[in-house]
């Protein structure tokens, strides 16, 4: 029986035969996927353990590349999602009835939907402006200073502005209180200098996911500049015998070895500006054909996106249904009809591809029962076209 290789075969031809418009994913090199099969994909680092000085060795060297690229102090590979790095830096920097500052999930919001009360921490949702897609800072400000949270975490999963991190830190700040950065969709952005900068605005740390615009394995990674910081962290995250419980037995090297590959390898710079570079091209080709977006009400920025997502306002009810339909001609998008970039602009696309994409979605969504048999024949080109990675 081969059922699962099967499987992986219908998955391959099914996703790798598309225009993956998914913002939470991207593709990897041949190069960094291989050491998640390799022999080190099932061993431990310890040094309990012989044998292990080459996998720790490796885990030193990777962290240091991301303590370069991110320019931080400290860097924490351990945890296995960015999930997990999320819950690390929760359990370490706040306690049991103390409340969270955090961006609502889900609309208005975007933020992560991580359940506080599960873990007795008490979450205080930031005031979120649903019509400018912005969290609302004068409310925020006054809530914070009234609240006063030992920890606030800030960051999105449904974004396309940056966050006001260095006003929100001063007010946090004021009072003796930490800001935590998640930045599991920006990771590849900040990277690259684009977006923004959380550690130089003011944040105390930065956490993410390595697989969404960080174009690497699944896994998670916590940055700091602060010492106390990361040994709080590095205590419930760091596997040490006879330590108490912590989050991670095994941070899984396999995938340590990957993100150093994906550290080493990226062109963070040309990357991360033609993410953006495509993003708005497919905003603004979108909004020429009058499909609705969320936040362009909003003043206090010009463009219609400053990452690599684009939000498409529909009603939830509709979104589905929709994503089914962009689906079955082979462009994929999740559940909120939100729209990433990344993996297309690893694949080559450029902002007058991009723009054309924006055209052509927009064309699927006015025409759910009678598409253009152009409209199939251009995204065939355009997914032929597009099947190495060049960025």
């Amino acid at each position: 029986m081969r059922v699962v290789e099967d499987f992986l075969t219908s998955h391959e031809a099914a996703r790798l035969n598309s225009l993956n418009l998914i913002v939470s994913e991207n593709r990897m090199t041949d190069r960094a996927r291989a050491p998640l099969g390799s022999d080190i994909s099932q061993r431990y680092a310890a040094d309990f353990y012989s044998g292990t000085e080459p996998s720790r060795k490796m885990t030193e060297y990777v962290a240091g590349l991301a303590r370069e690229v991110f320019g931080a102090e400290y860097a924490n590979l351990s945890p296995i999602s960015g999930n997990m790095s999320l819950l690390a830096v929760v359990f370490a920097l706040s306690g049991v009835d103390d409340h969270v500052g955090r961006i609502p999930p889900f609309f208005p919001g975007g933020g992560y939907p991580l359940d506080y009360a599960v873990f007795n921490r008490r979450p205080l949702p930031l005031p979120f402006s649903d019509e400018n897609w912005q969290v609302d800072l004068a409310a925020t400000t006054e809530l914070l200073l009234e609240a006063k949270p030992p920890l606030v975490v800030l960051g999105s999963s449904i974004v396309t502005y940056p966050m006001p991190v260095r006003e929100i830190s001063e007010v946090v700040h004021s009072y003796g209180g930490i800001v935590a950065y998640d930045g599991s969709h920006s990771l590849g952005l900040i990277a690259g200098g684009e977006y923004q900068d959380p550690l130089r605005e003011g944040a105390d740390l930065l956490l993410g996911s390595t697989h969404k615009t960080f174009p690497g394995p699944q896994g998670g990674i916590v940055l700091t500049n602060s010492e106390e910081i990361n040994r709080r962290v590095e205590a419930l995250s760091n596997f040490t015998p006879l330590n108490g419980p912590t989050l991670i037995c095994n941070p899984h090297l396999a995938r340590i070895a990957s993100t150093g590959i994906v550290l080493e390898e990226t062109p963070w710079r040309e990357y991360a500006r033609q993410v953006v570079v495509n993003a708005r091209a497919i905003a603004r080709s979108l909004h020429e054909e009058g499909i609705a977006l969320r936040g362009v009400s909003a003043e206090n920025f010009s463009e219609l996106t400053y990452c690599h997502q684009v939000l498409i306002d529909v009603p939830l009810d509709d979104a589905k249904r929709l994503r089914d339909h962009l689906g079955r001609h082979r462009i994929n998008v999740d559940g909120f009809l939100r729209l990433g970039v990344s993996e297309i602009t690893r694949l080559g696309f450029t902002a007058e591809e991009s723009a054309e994409l924006g055209r052509l979605i927009a064309v699927l969504l006015r025409n759910e029962e009678n598409v253009p048999e152009a409209t199939d024949r251009r995204i065939d080109e355009l997914i032929g076209s597009h099947q190495k990675i060049v960025l």
